[in-house]
């Protein structure tokens, strides 16, 4: 937060430590098609730009500044050519020395059978605060003191336990001496991943292509298995719960168990929450602060983990929306919500209730956003399977089906670095970005049915291989 004012003479100053700073001033001109030429105020300050305007009704009336470390002048470029010519990993590591922003999980392995992992990025070393909520800029408490050296942040060379999985999720325990942040993924994918590759002795290429199109979540799983020991005496009710304790948390697009699970924990937070924290509940669950910009936050992971948690507390208060209700009874009133909705979406039989028929993804271009040239760049919906937990990770809103945006994988890799001739790639809707190619979106179905195609490394390889070449030239 920042104390500003407008001097006499038009000048724009922000207070810090007890003095007036000029703040700088930007005037950006947006163009507009038929129309006159727009020109925007963009105040910065110490802190980073004044956001205020990109989400008024969230931010209000006190200017907020955005301090971010893609601000500072970066050395990307020398990570990236570093990366590119390294040897085997740590050379590779040494690159990463210069890689600023964003923060990345990186993983990396070479042909020497090294495998190794780093967080890249700056991560600021705060005086005071942890950066979720903002602060007030014009007392000097809260700054960056400096960064977490490279060698103190999290890495990894080839761990004892042979392997590293790593998906978004939290990469350190409580012992770790810096703070990272909270806005990671929950641990459901990389503990998939986990188990899946515990499960099996031989790792070869079809085993690694099952991992990426497996739709298993341990988090469905959990909350089957609550779901399954419910007792209850409404006949209709009985059978969502037989299947709820037959089924293995497989997200599969065409599973009413997947449906059931996916209306019930959402409706389940609603319920929960809404009484308690009013107007934050769709906050918290997970609707964004912006539209486009920002229309989910991570706040419906950790929504989604206190619900977990707090399932296991059958007399929480949470649980009371006023007339003594516990756990049991919110859950029975909420599964009779679920039944009824879907129900009236898809028809009284369960097996009609398949999930990919509120679960579907759209390949949309950034010029379809406008009609009609939706229909000309854009492609689907299609039915899919998953969600954000699961490894095929098909993310949609935390807290509300009607949100048209489903965030996919669209590139899958495959390396054998034991034989770089058997690599694989699959890149979907397809590798050009004209509508007009054949390639626009040739790989939509291959992105469905395991459609890999070689990556070839060897020259000779891809020369005999290539299909056109693009010049750029520079002017």
């Amino acid at each position: 937060m920042e104390h500003l004012r407008r001097t006499d003479a038009g000048l724009v100053q922000y207070e810090y430590q007890g003095e007036w700073i000029e703040a700088e001033v930007l005037h950006e001109p947006i163009q507009v098609k038929g129309g006159e030429t727009v020109s925007q105020e963009v105040v910065i300050t110490r802190h980073g730009p004044v956001i205020n305007q990109l989400a008024p009704d969230f931010c209000g009336e006190t200017p907020l500044a955005l301090r971010w470390t893609a601000h500072a002048p970066e050395q990307l470029i020398l990570a990236l050519h570093g990366m590119n010519r390294a040897r085997n990993c740590l050379e590779f590591k040494e690159a990463l020395r210069f890689w600023g922003t964003p923060s990345q999980n990186t993983v990396y392995a070479d042909t020497e059978g090294n495998i190794a992992y780093s967080l890249t990025g700056r991560v600021p070393i705060r005086a005071k605060g942890d950066g979720r909520v903002p602060v007030p800029g014009w007392t000097g408490e809260y700054e960056w003191n400096s960064f977490i050296p490279f060698e103190e942040q999290p890495h990894l060379y080839n761990p004892p336990q042979g392997y590293i999985a790593t998906a978004n999720n939290r990469v350190v325990d409580d012992r770790y001496p810096y703070f990272l942040g909270y806005d990671h993924i929950s641990g459901n994918r990389a503990r998939r991943i986990v188990e899946l590759i515990e499960a099996n002795r031989k790792i070869d290429i079809p085993y690694i292509q099952d991992m990426h199109f497996d739709q298993v979540s341990p988090h469905a799983r959990v909350m089957a298995g609550f779901l399954g020991g419910l007792e209850t005496d409404d006949p209709e009710l009985k059978k969502i719960v037989e299947r709820m304790r037959k089924w293995d948390g497989n997200l599969a697009p065409d599973s009413p168990e997947a449906a059931v699970y996916e209306v019930f924990y959402r409706r389940m937070l609603q319920q929960a929450l809404t009484q308690k924290l009013g107007d934050l509940a769709i906050r918290y669950t997970g609707k964004g602060p912006t539209p486009v910009l920002a229309e989910t936050s991570l706040f419906g992971e950790r929504a989604m983990e206190w619900l977990q948690k707090t399932l296991c507390e059958p007399d929480s208060h949470w649980f009371d929306l006023g007339q003594g209700e516990n756990r049991d009874d919110l859950v029975h009133m909420v599964l009779r919500q679920t039944l009824d909705e879907l129900k009236s979406k898809f028809g009284p039989s369960i097996n009609d209730w398949e999930w990919s028929k509120l679960h579907k993804i759209r390949f949309s271009h950034t010029l379809g956003q406008v009609k009609p040239l939706d229909k000309l760049f854009n492609r689907g919906p299609y039915p899919v399977g998953g969600d954000f937990n699961t490894i095929w990770n098909t993310a949609t809103s935390y807290h509300d089906f009607s949100v048209d945006t489903v965030v996919g994988p669209p590139f899958r890799f495959i390396a054998d670095l034991g034989d770089l001739d058997h690599c694989l790639g699959l890149l979907a809707p397809g590798q050009s970005g004209q509508p007009g190619s054949k390639h626009y979106d040739d790989q939509i179905q291959a992105w469905f049915n395991r459609g890999y195609h070689p990556m070839f490394f060897n020259r000779q390889a891809v020369e005999k291989e290539t299909k056109g070449i693009l010049h750029l030239i520079p002017r």
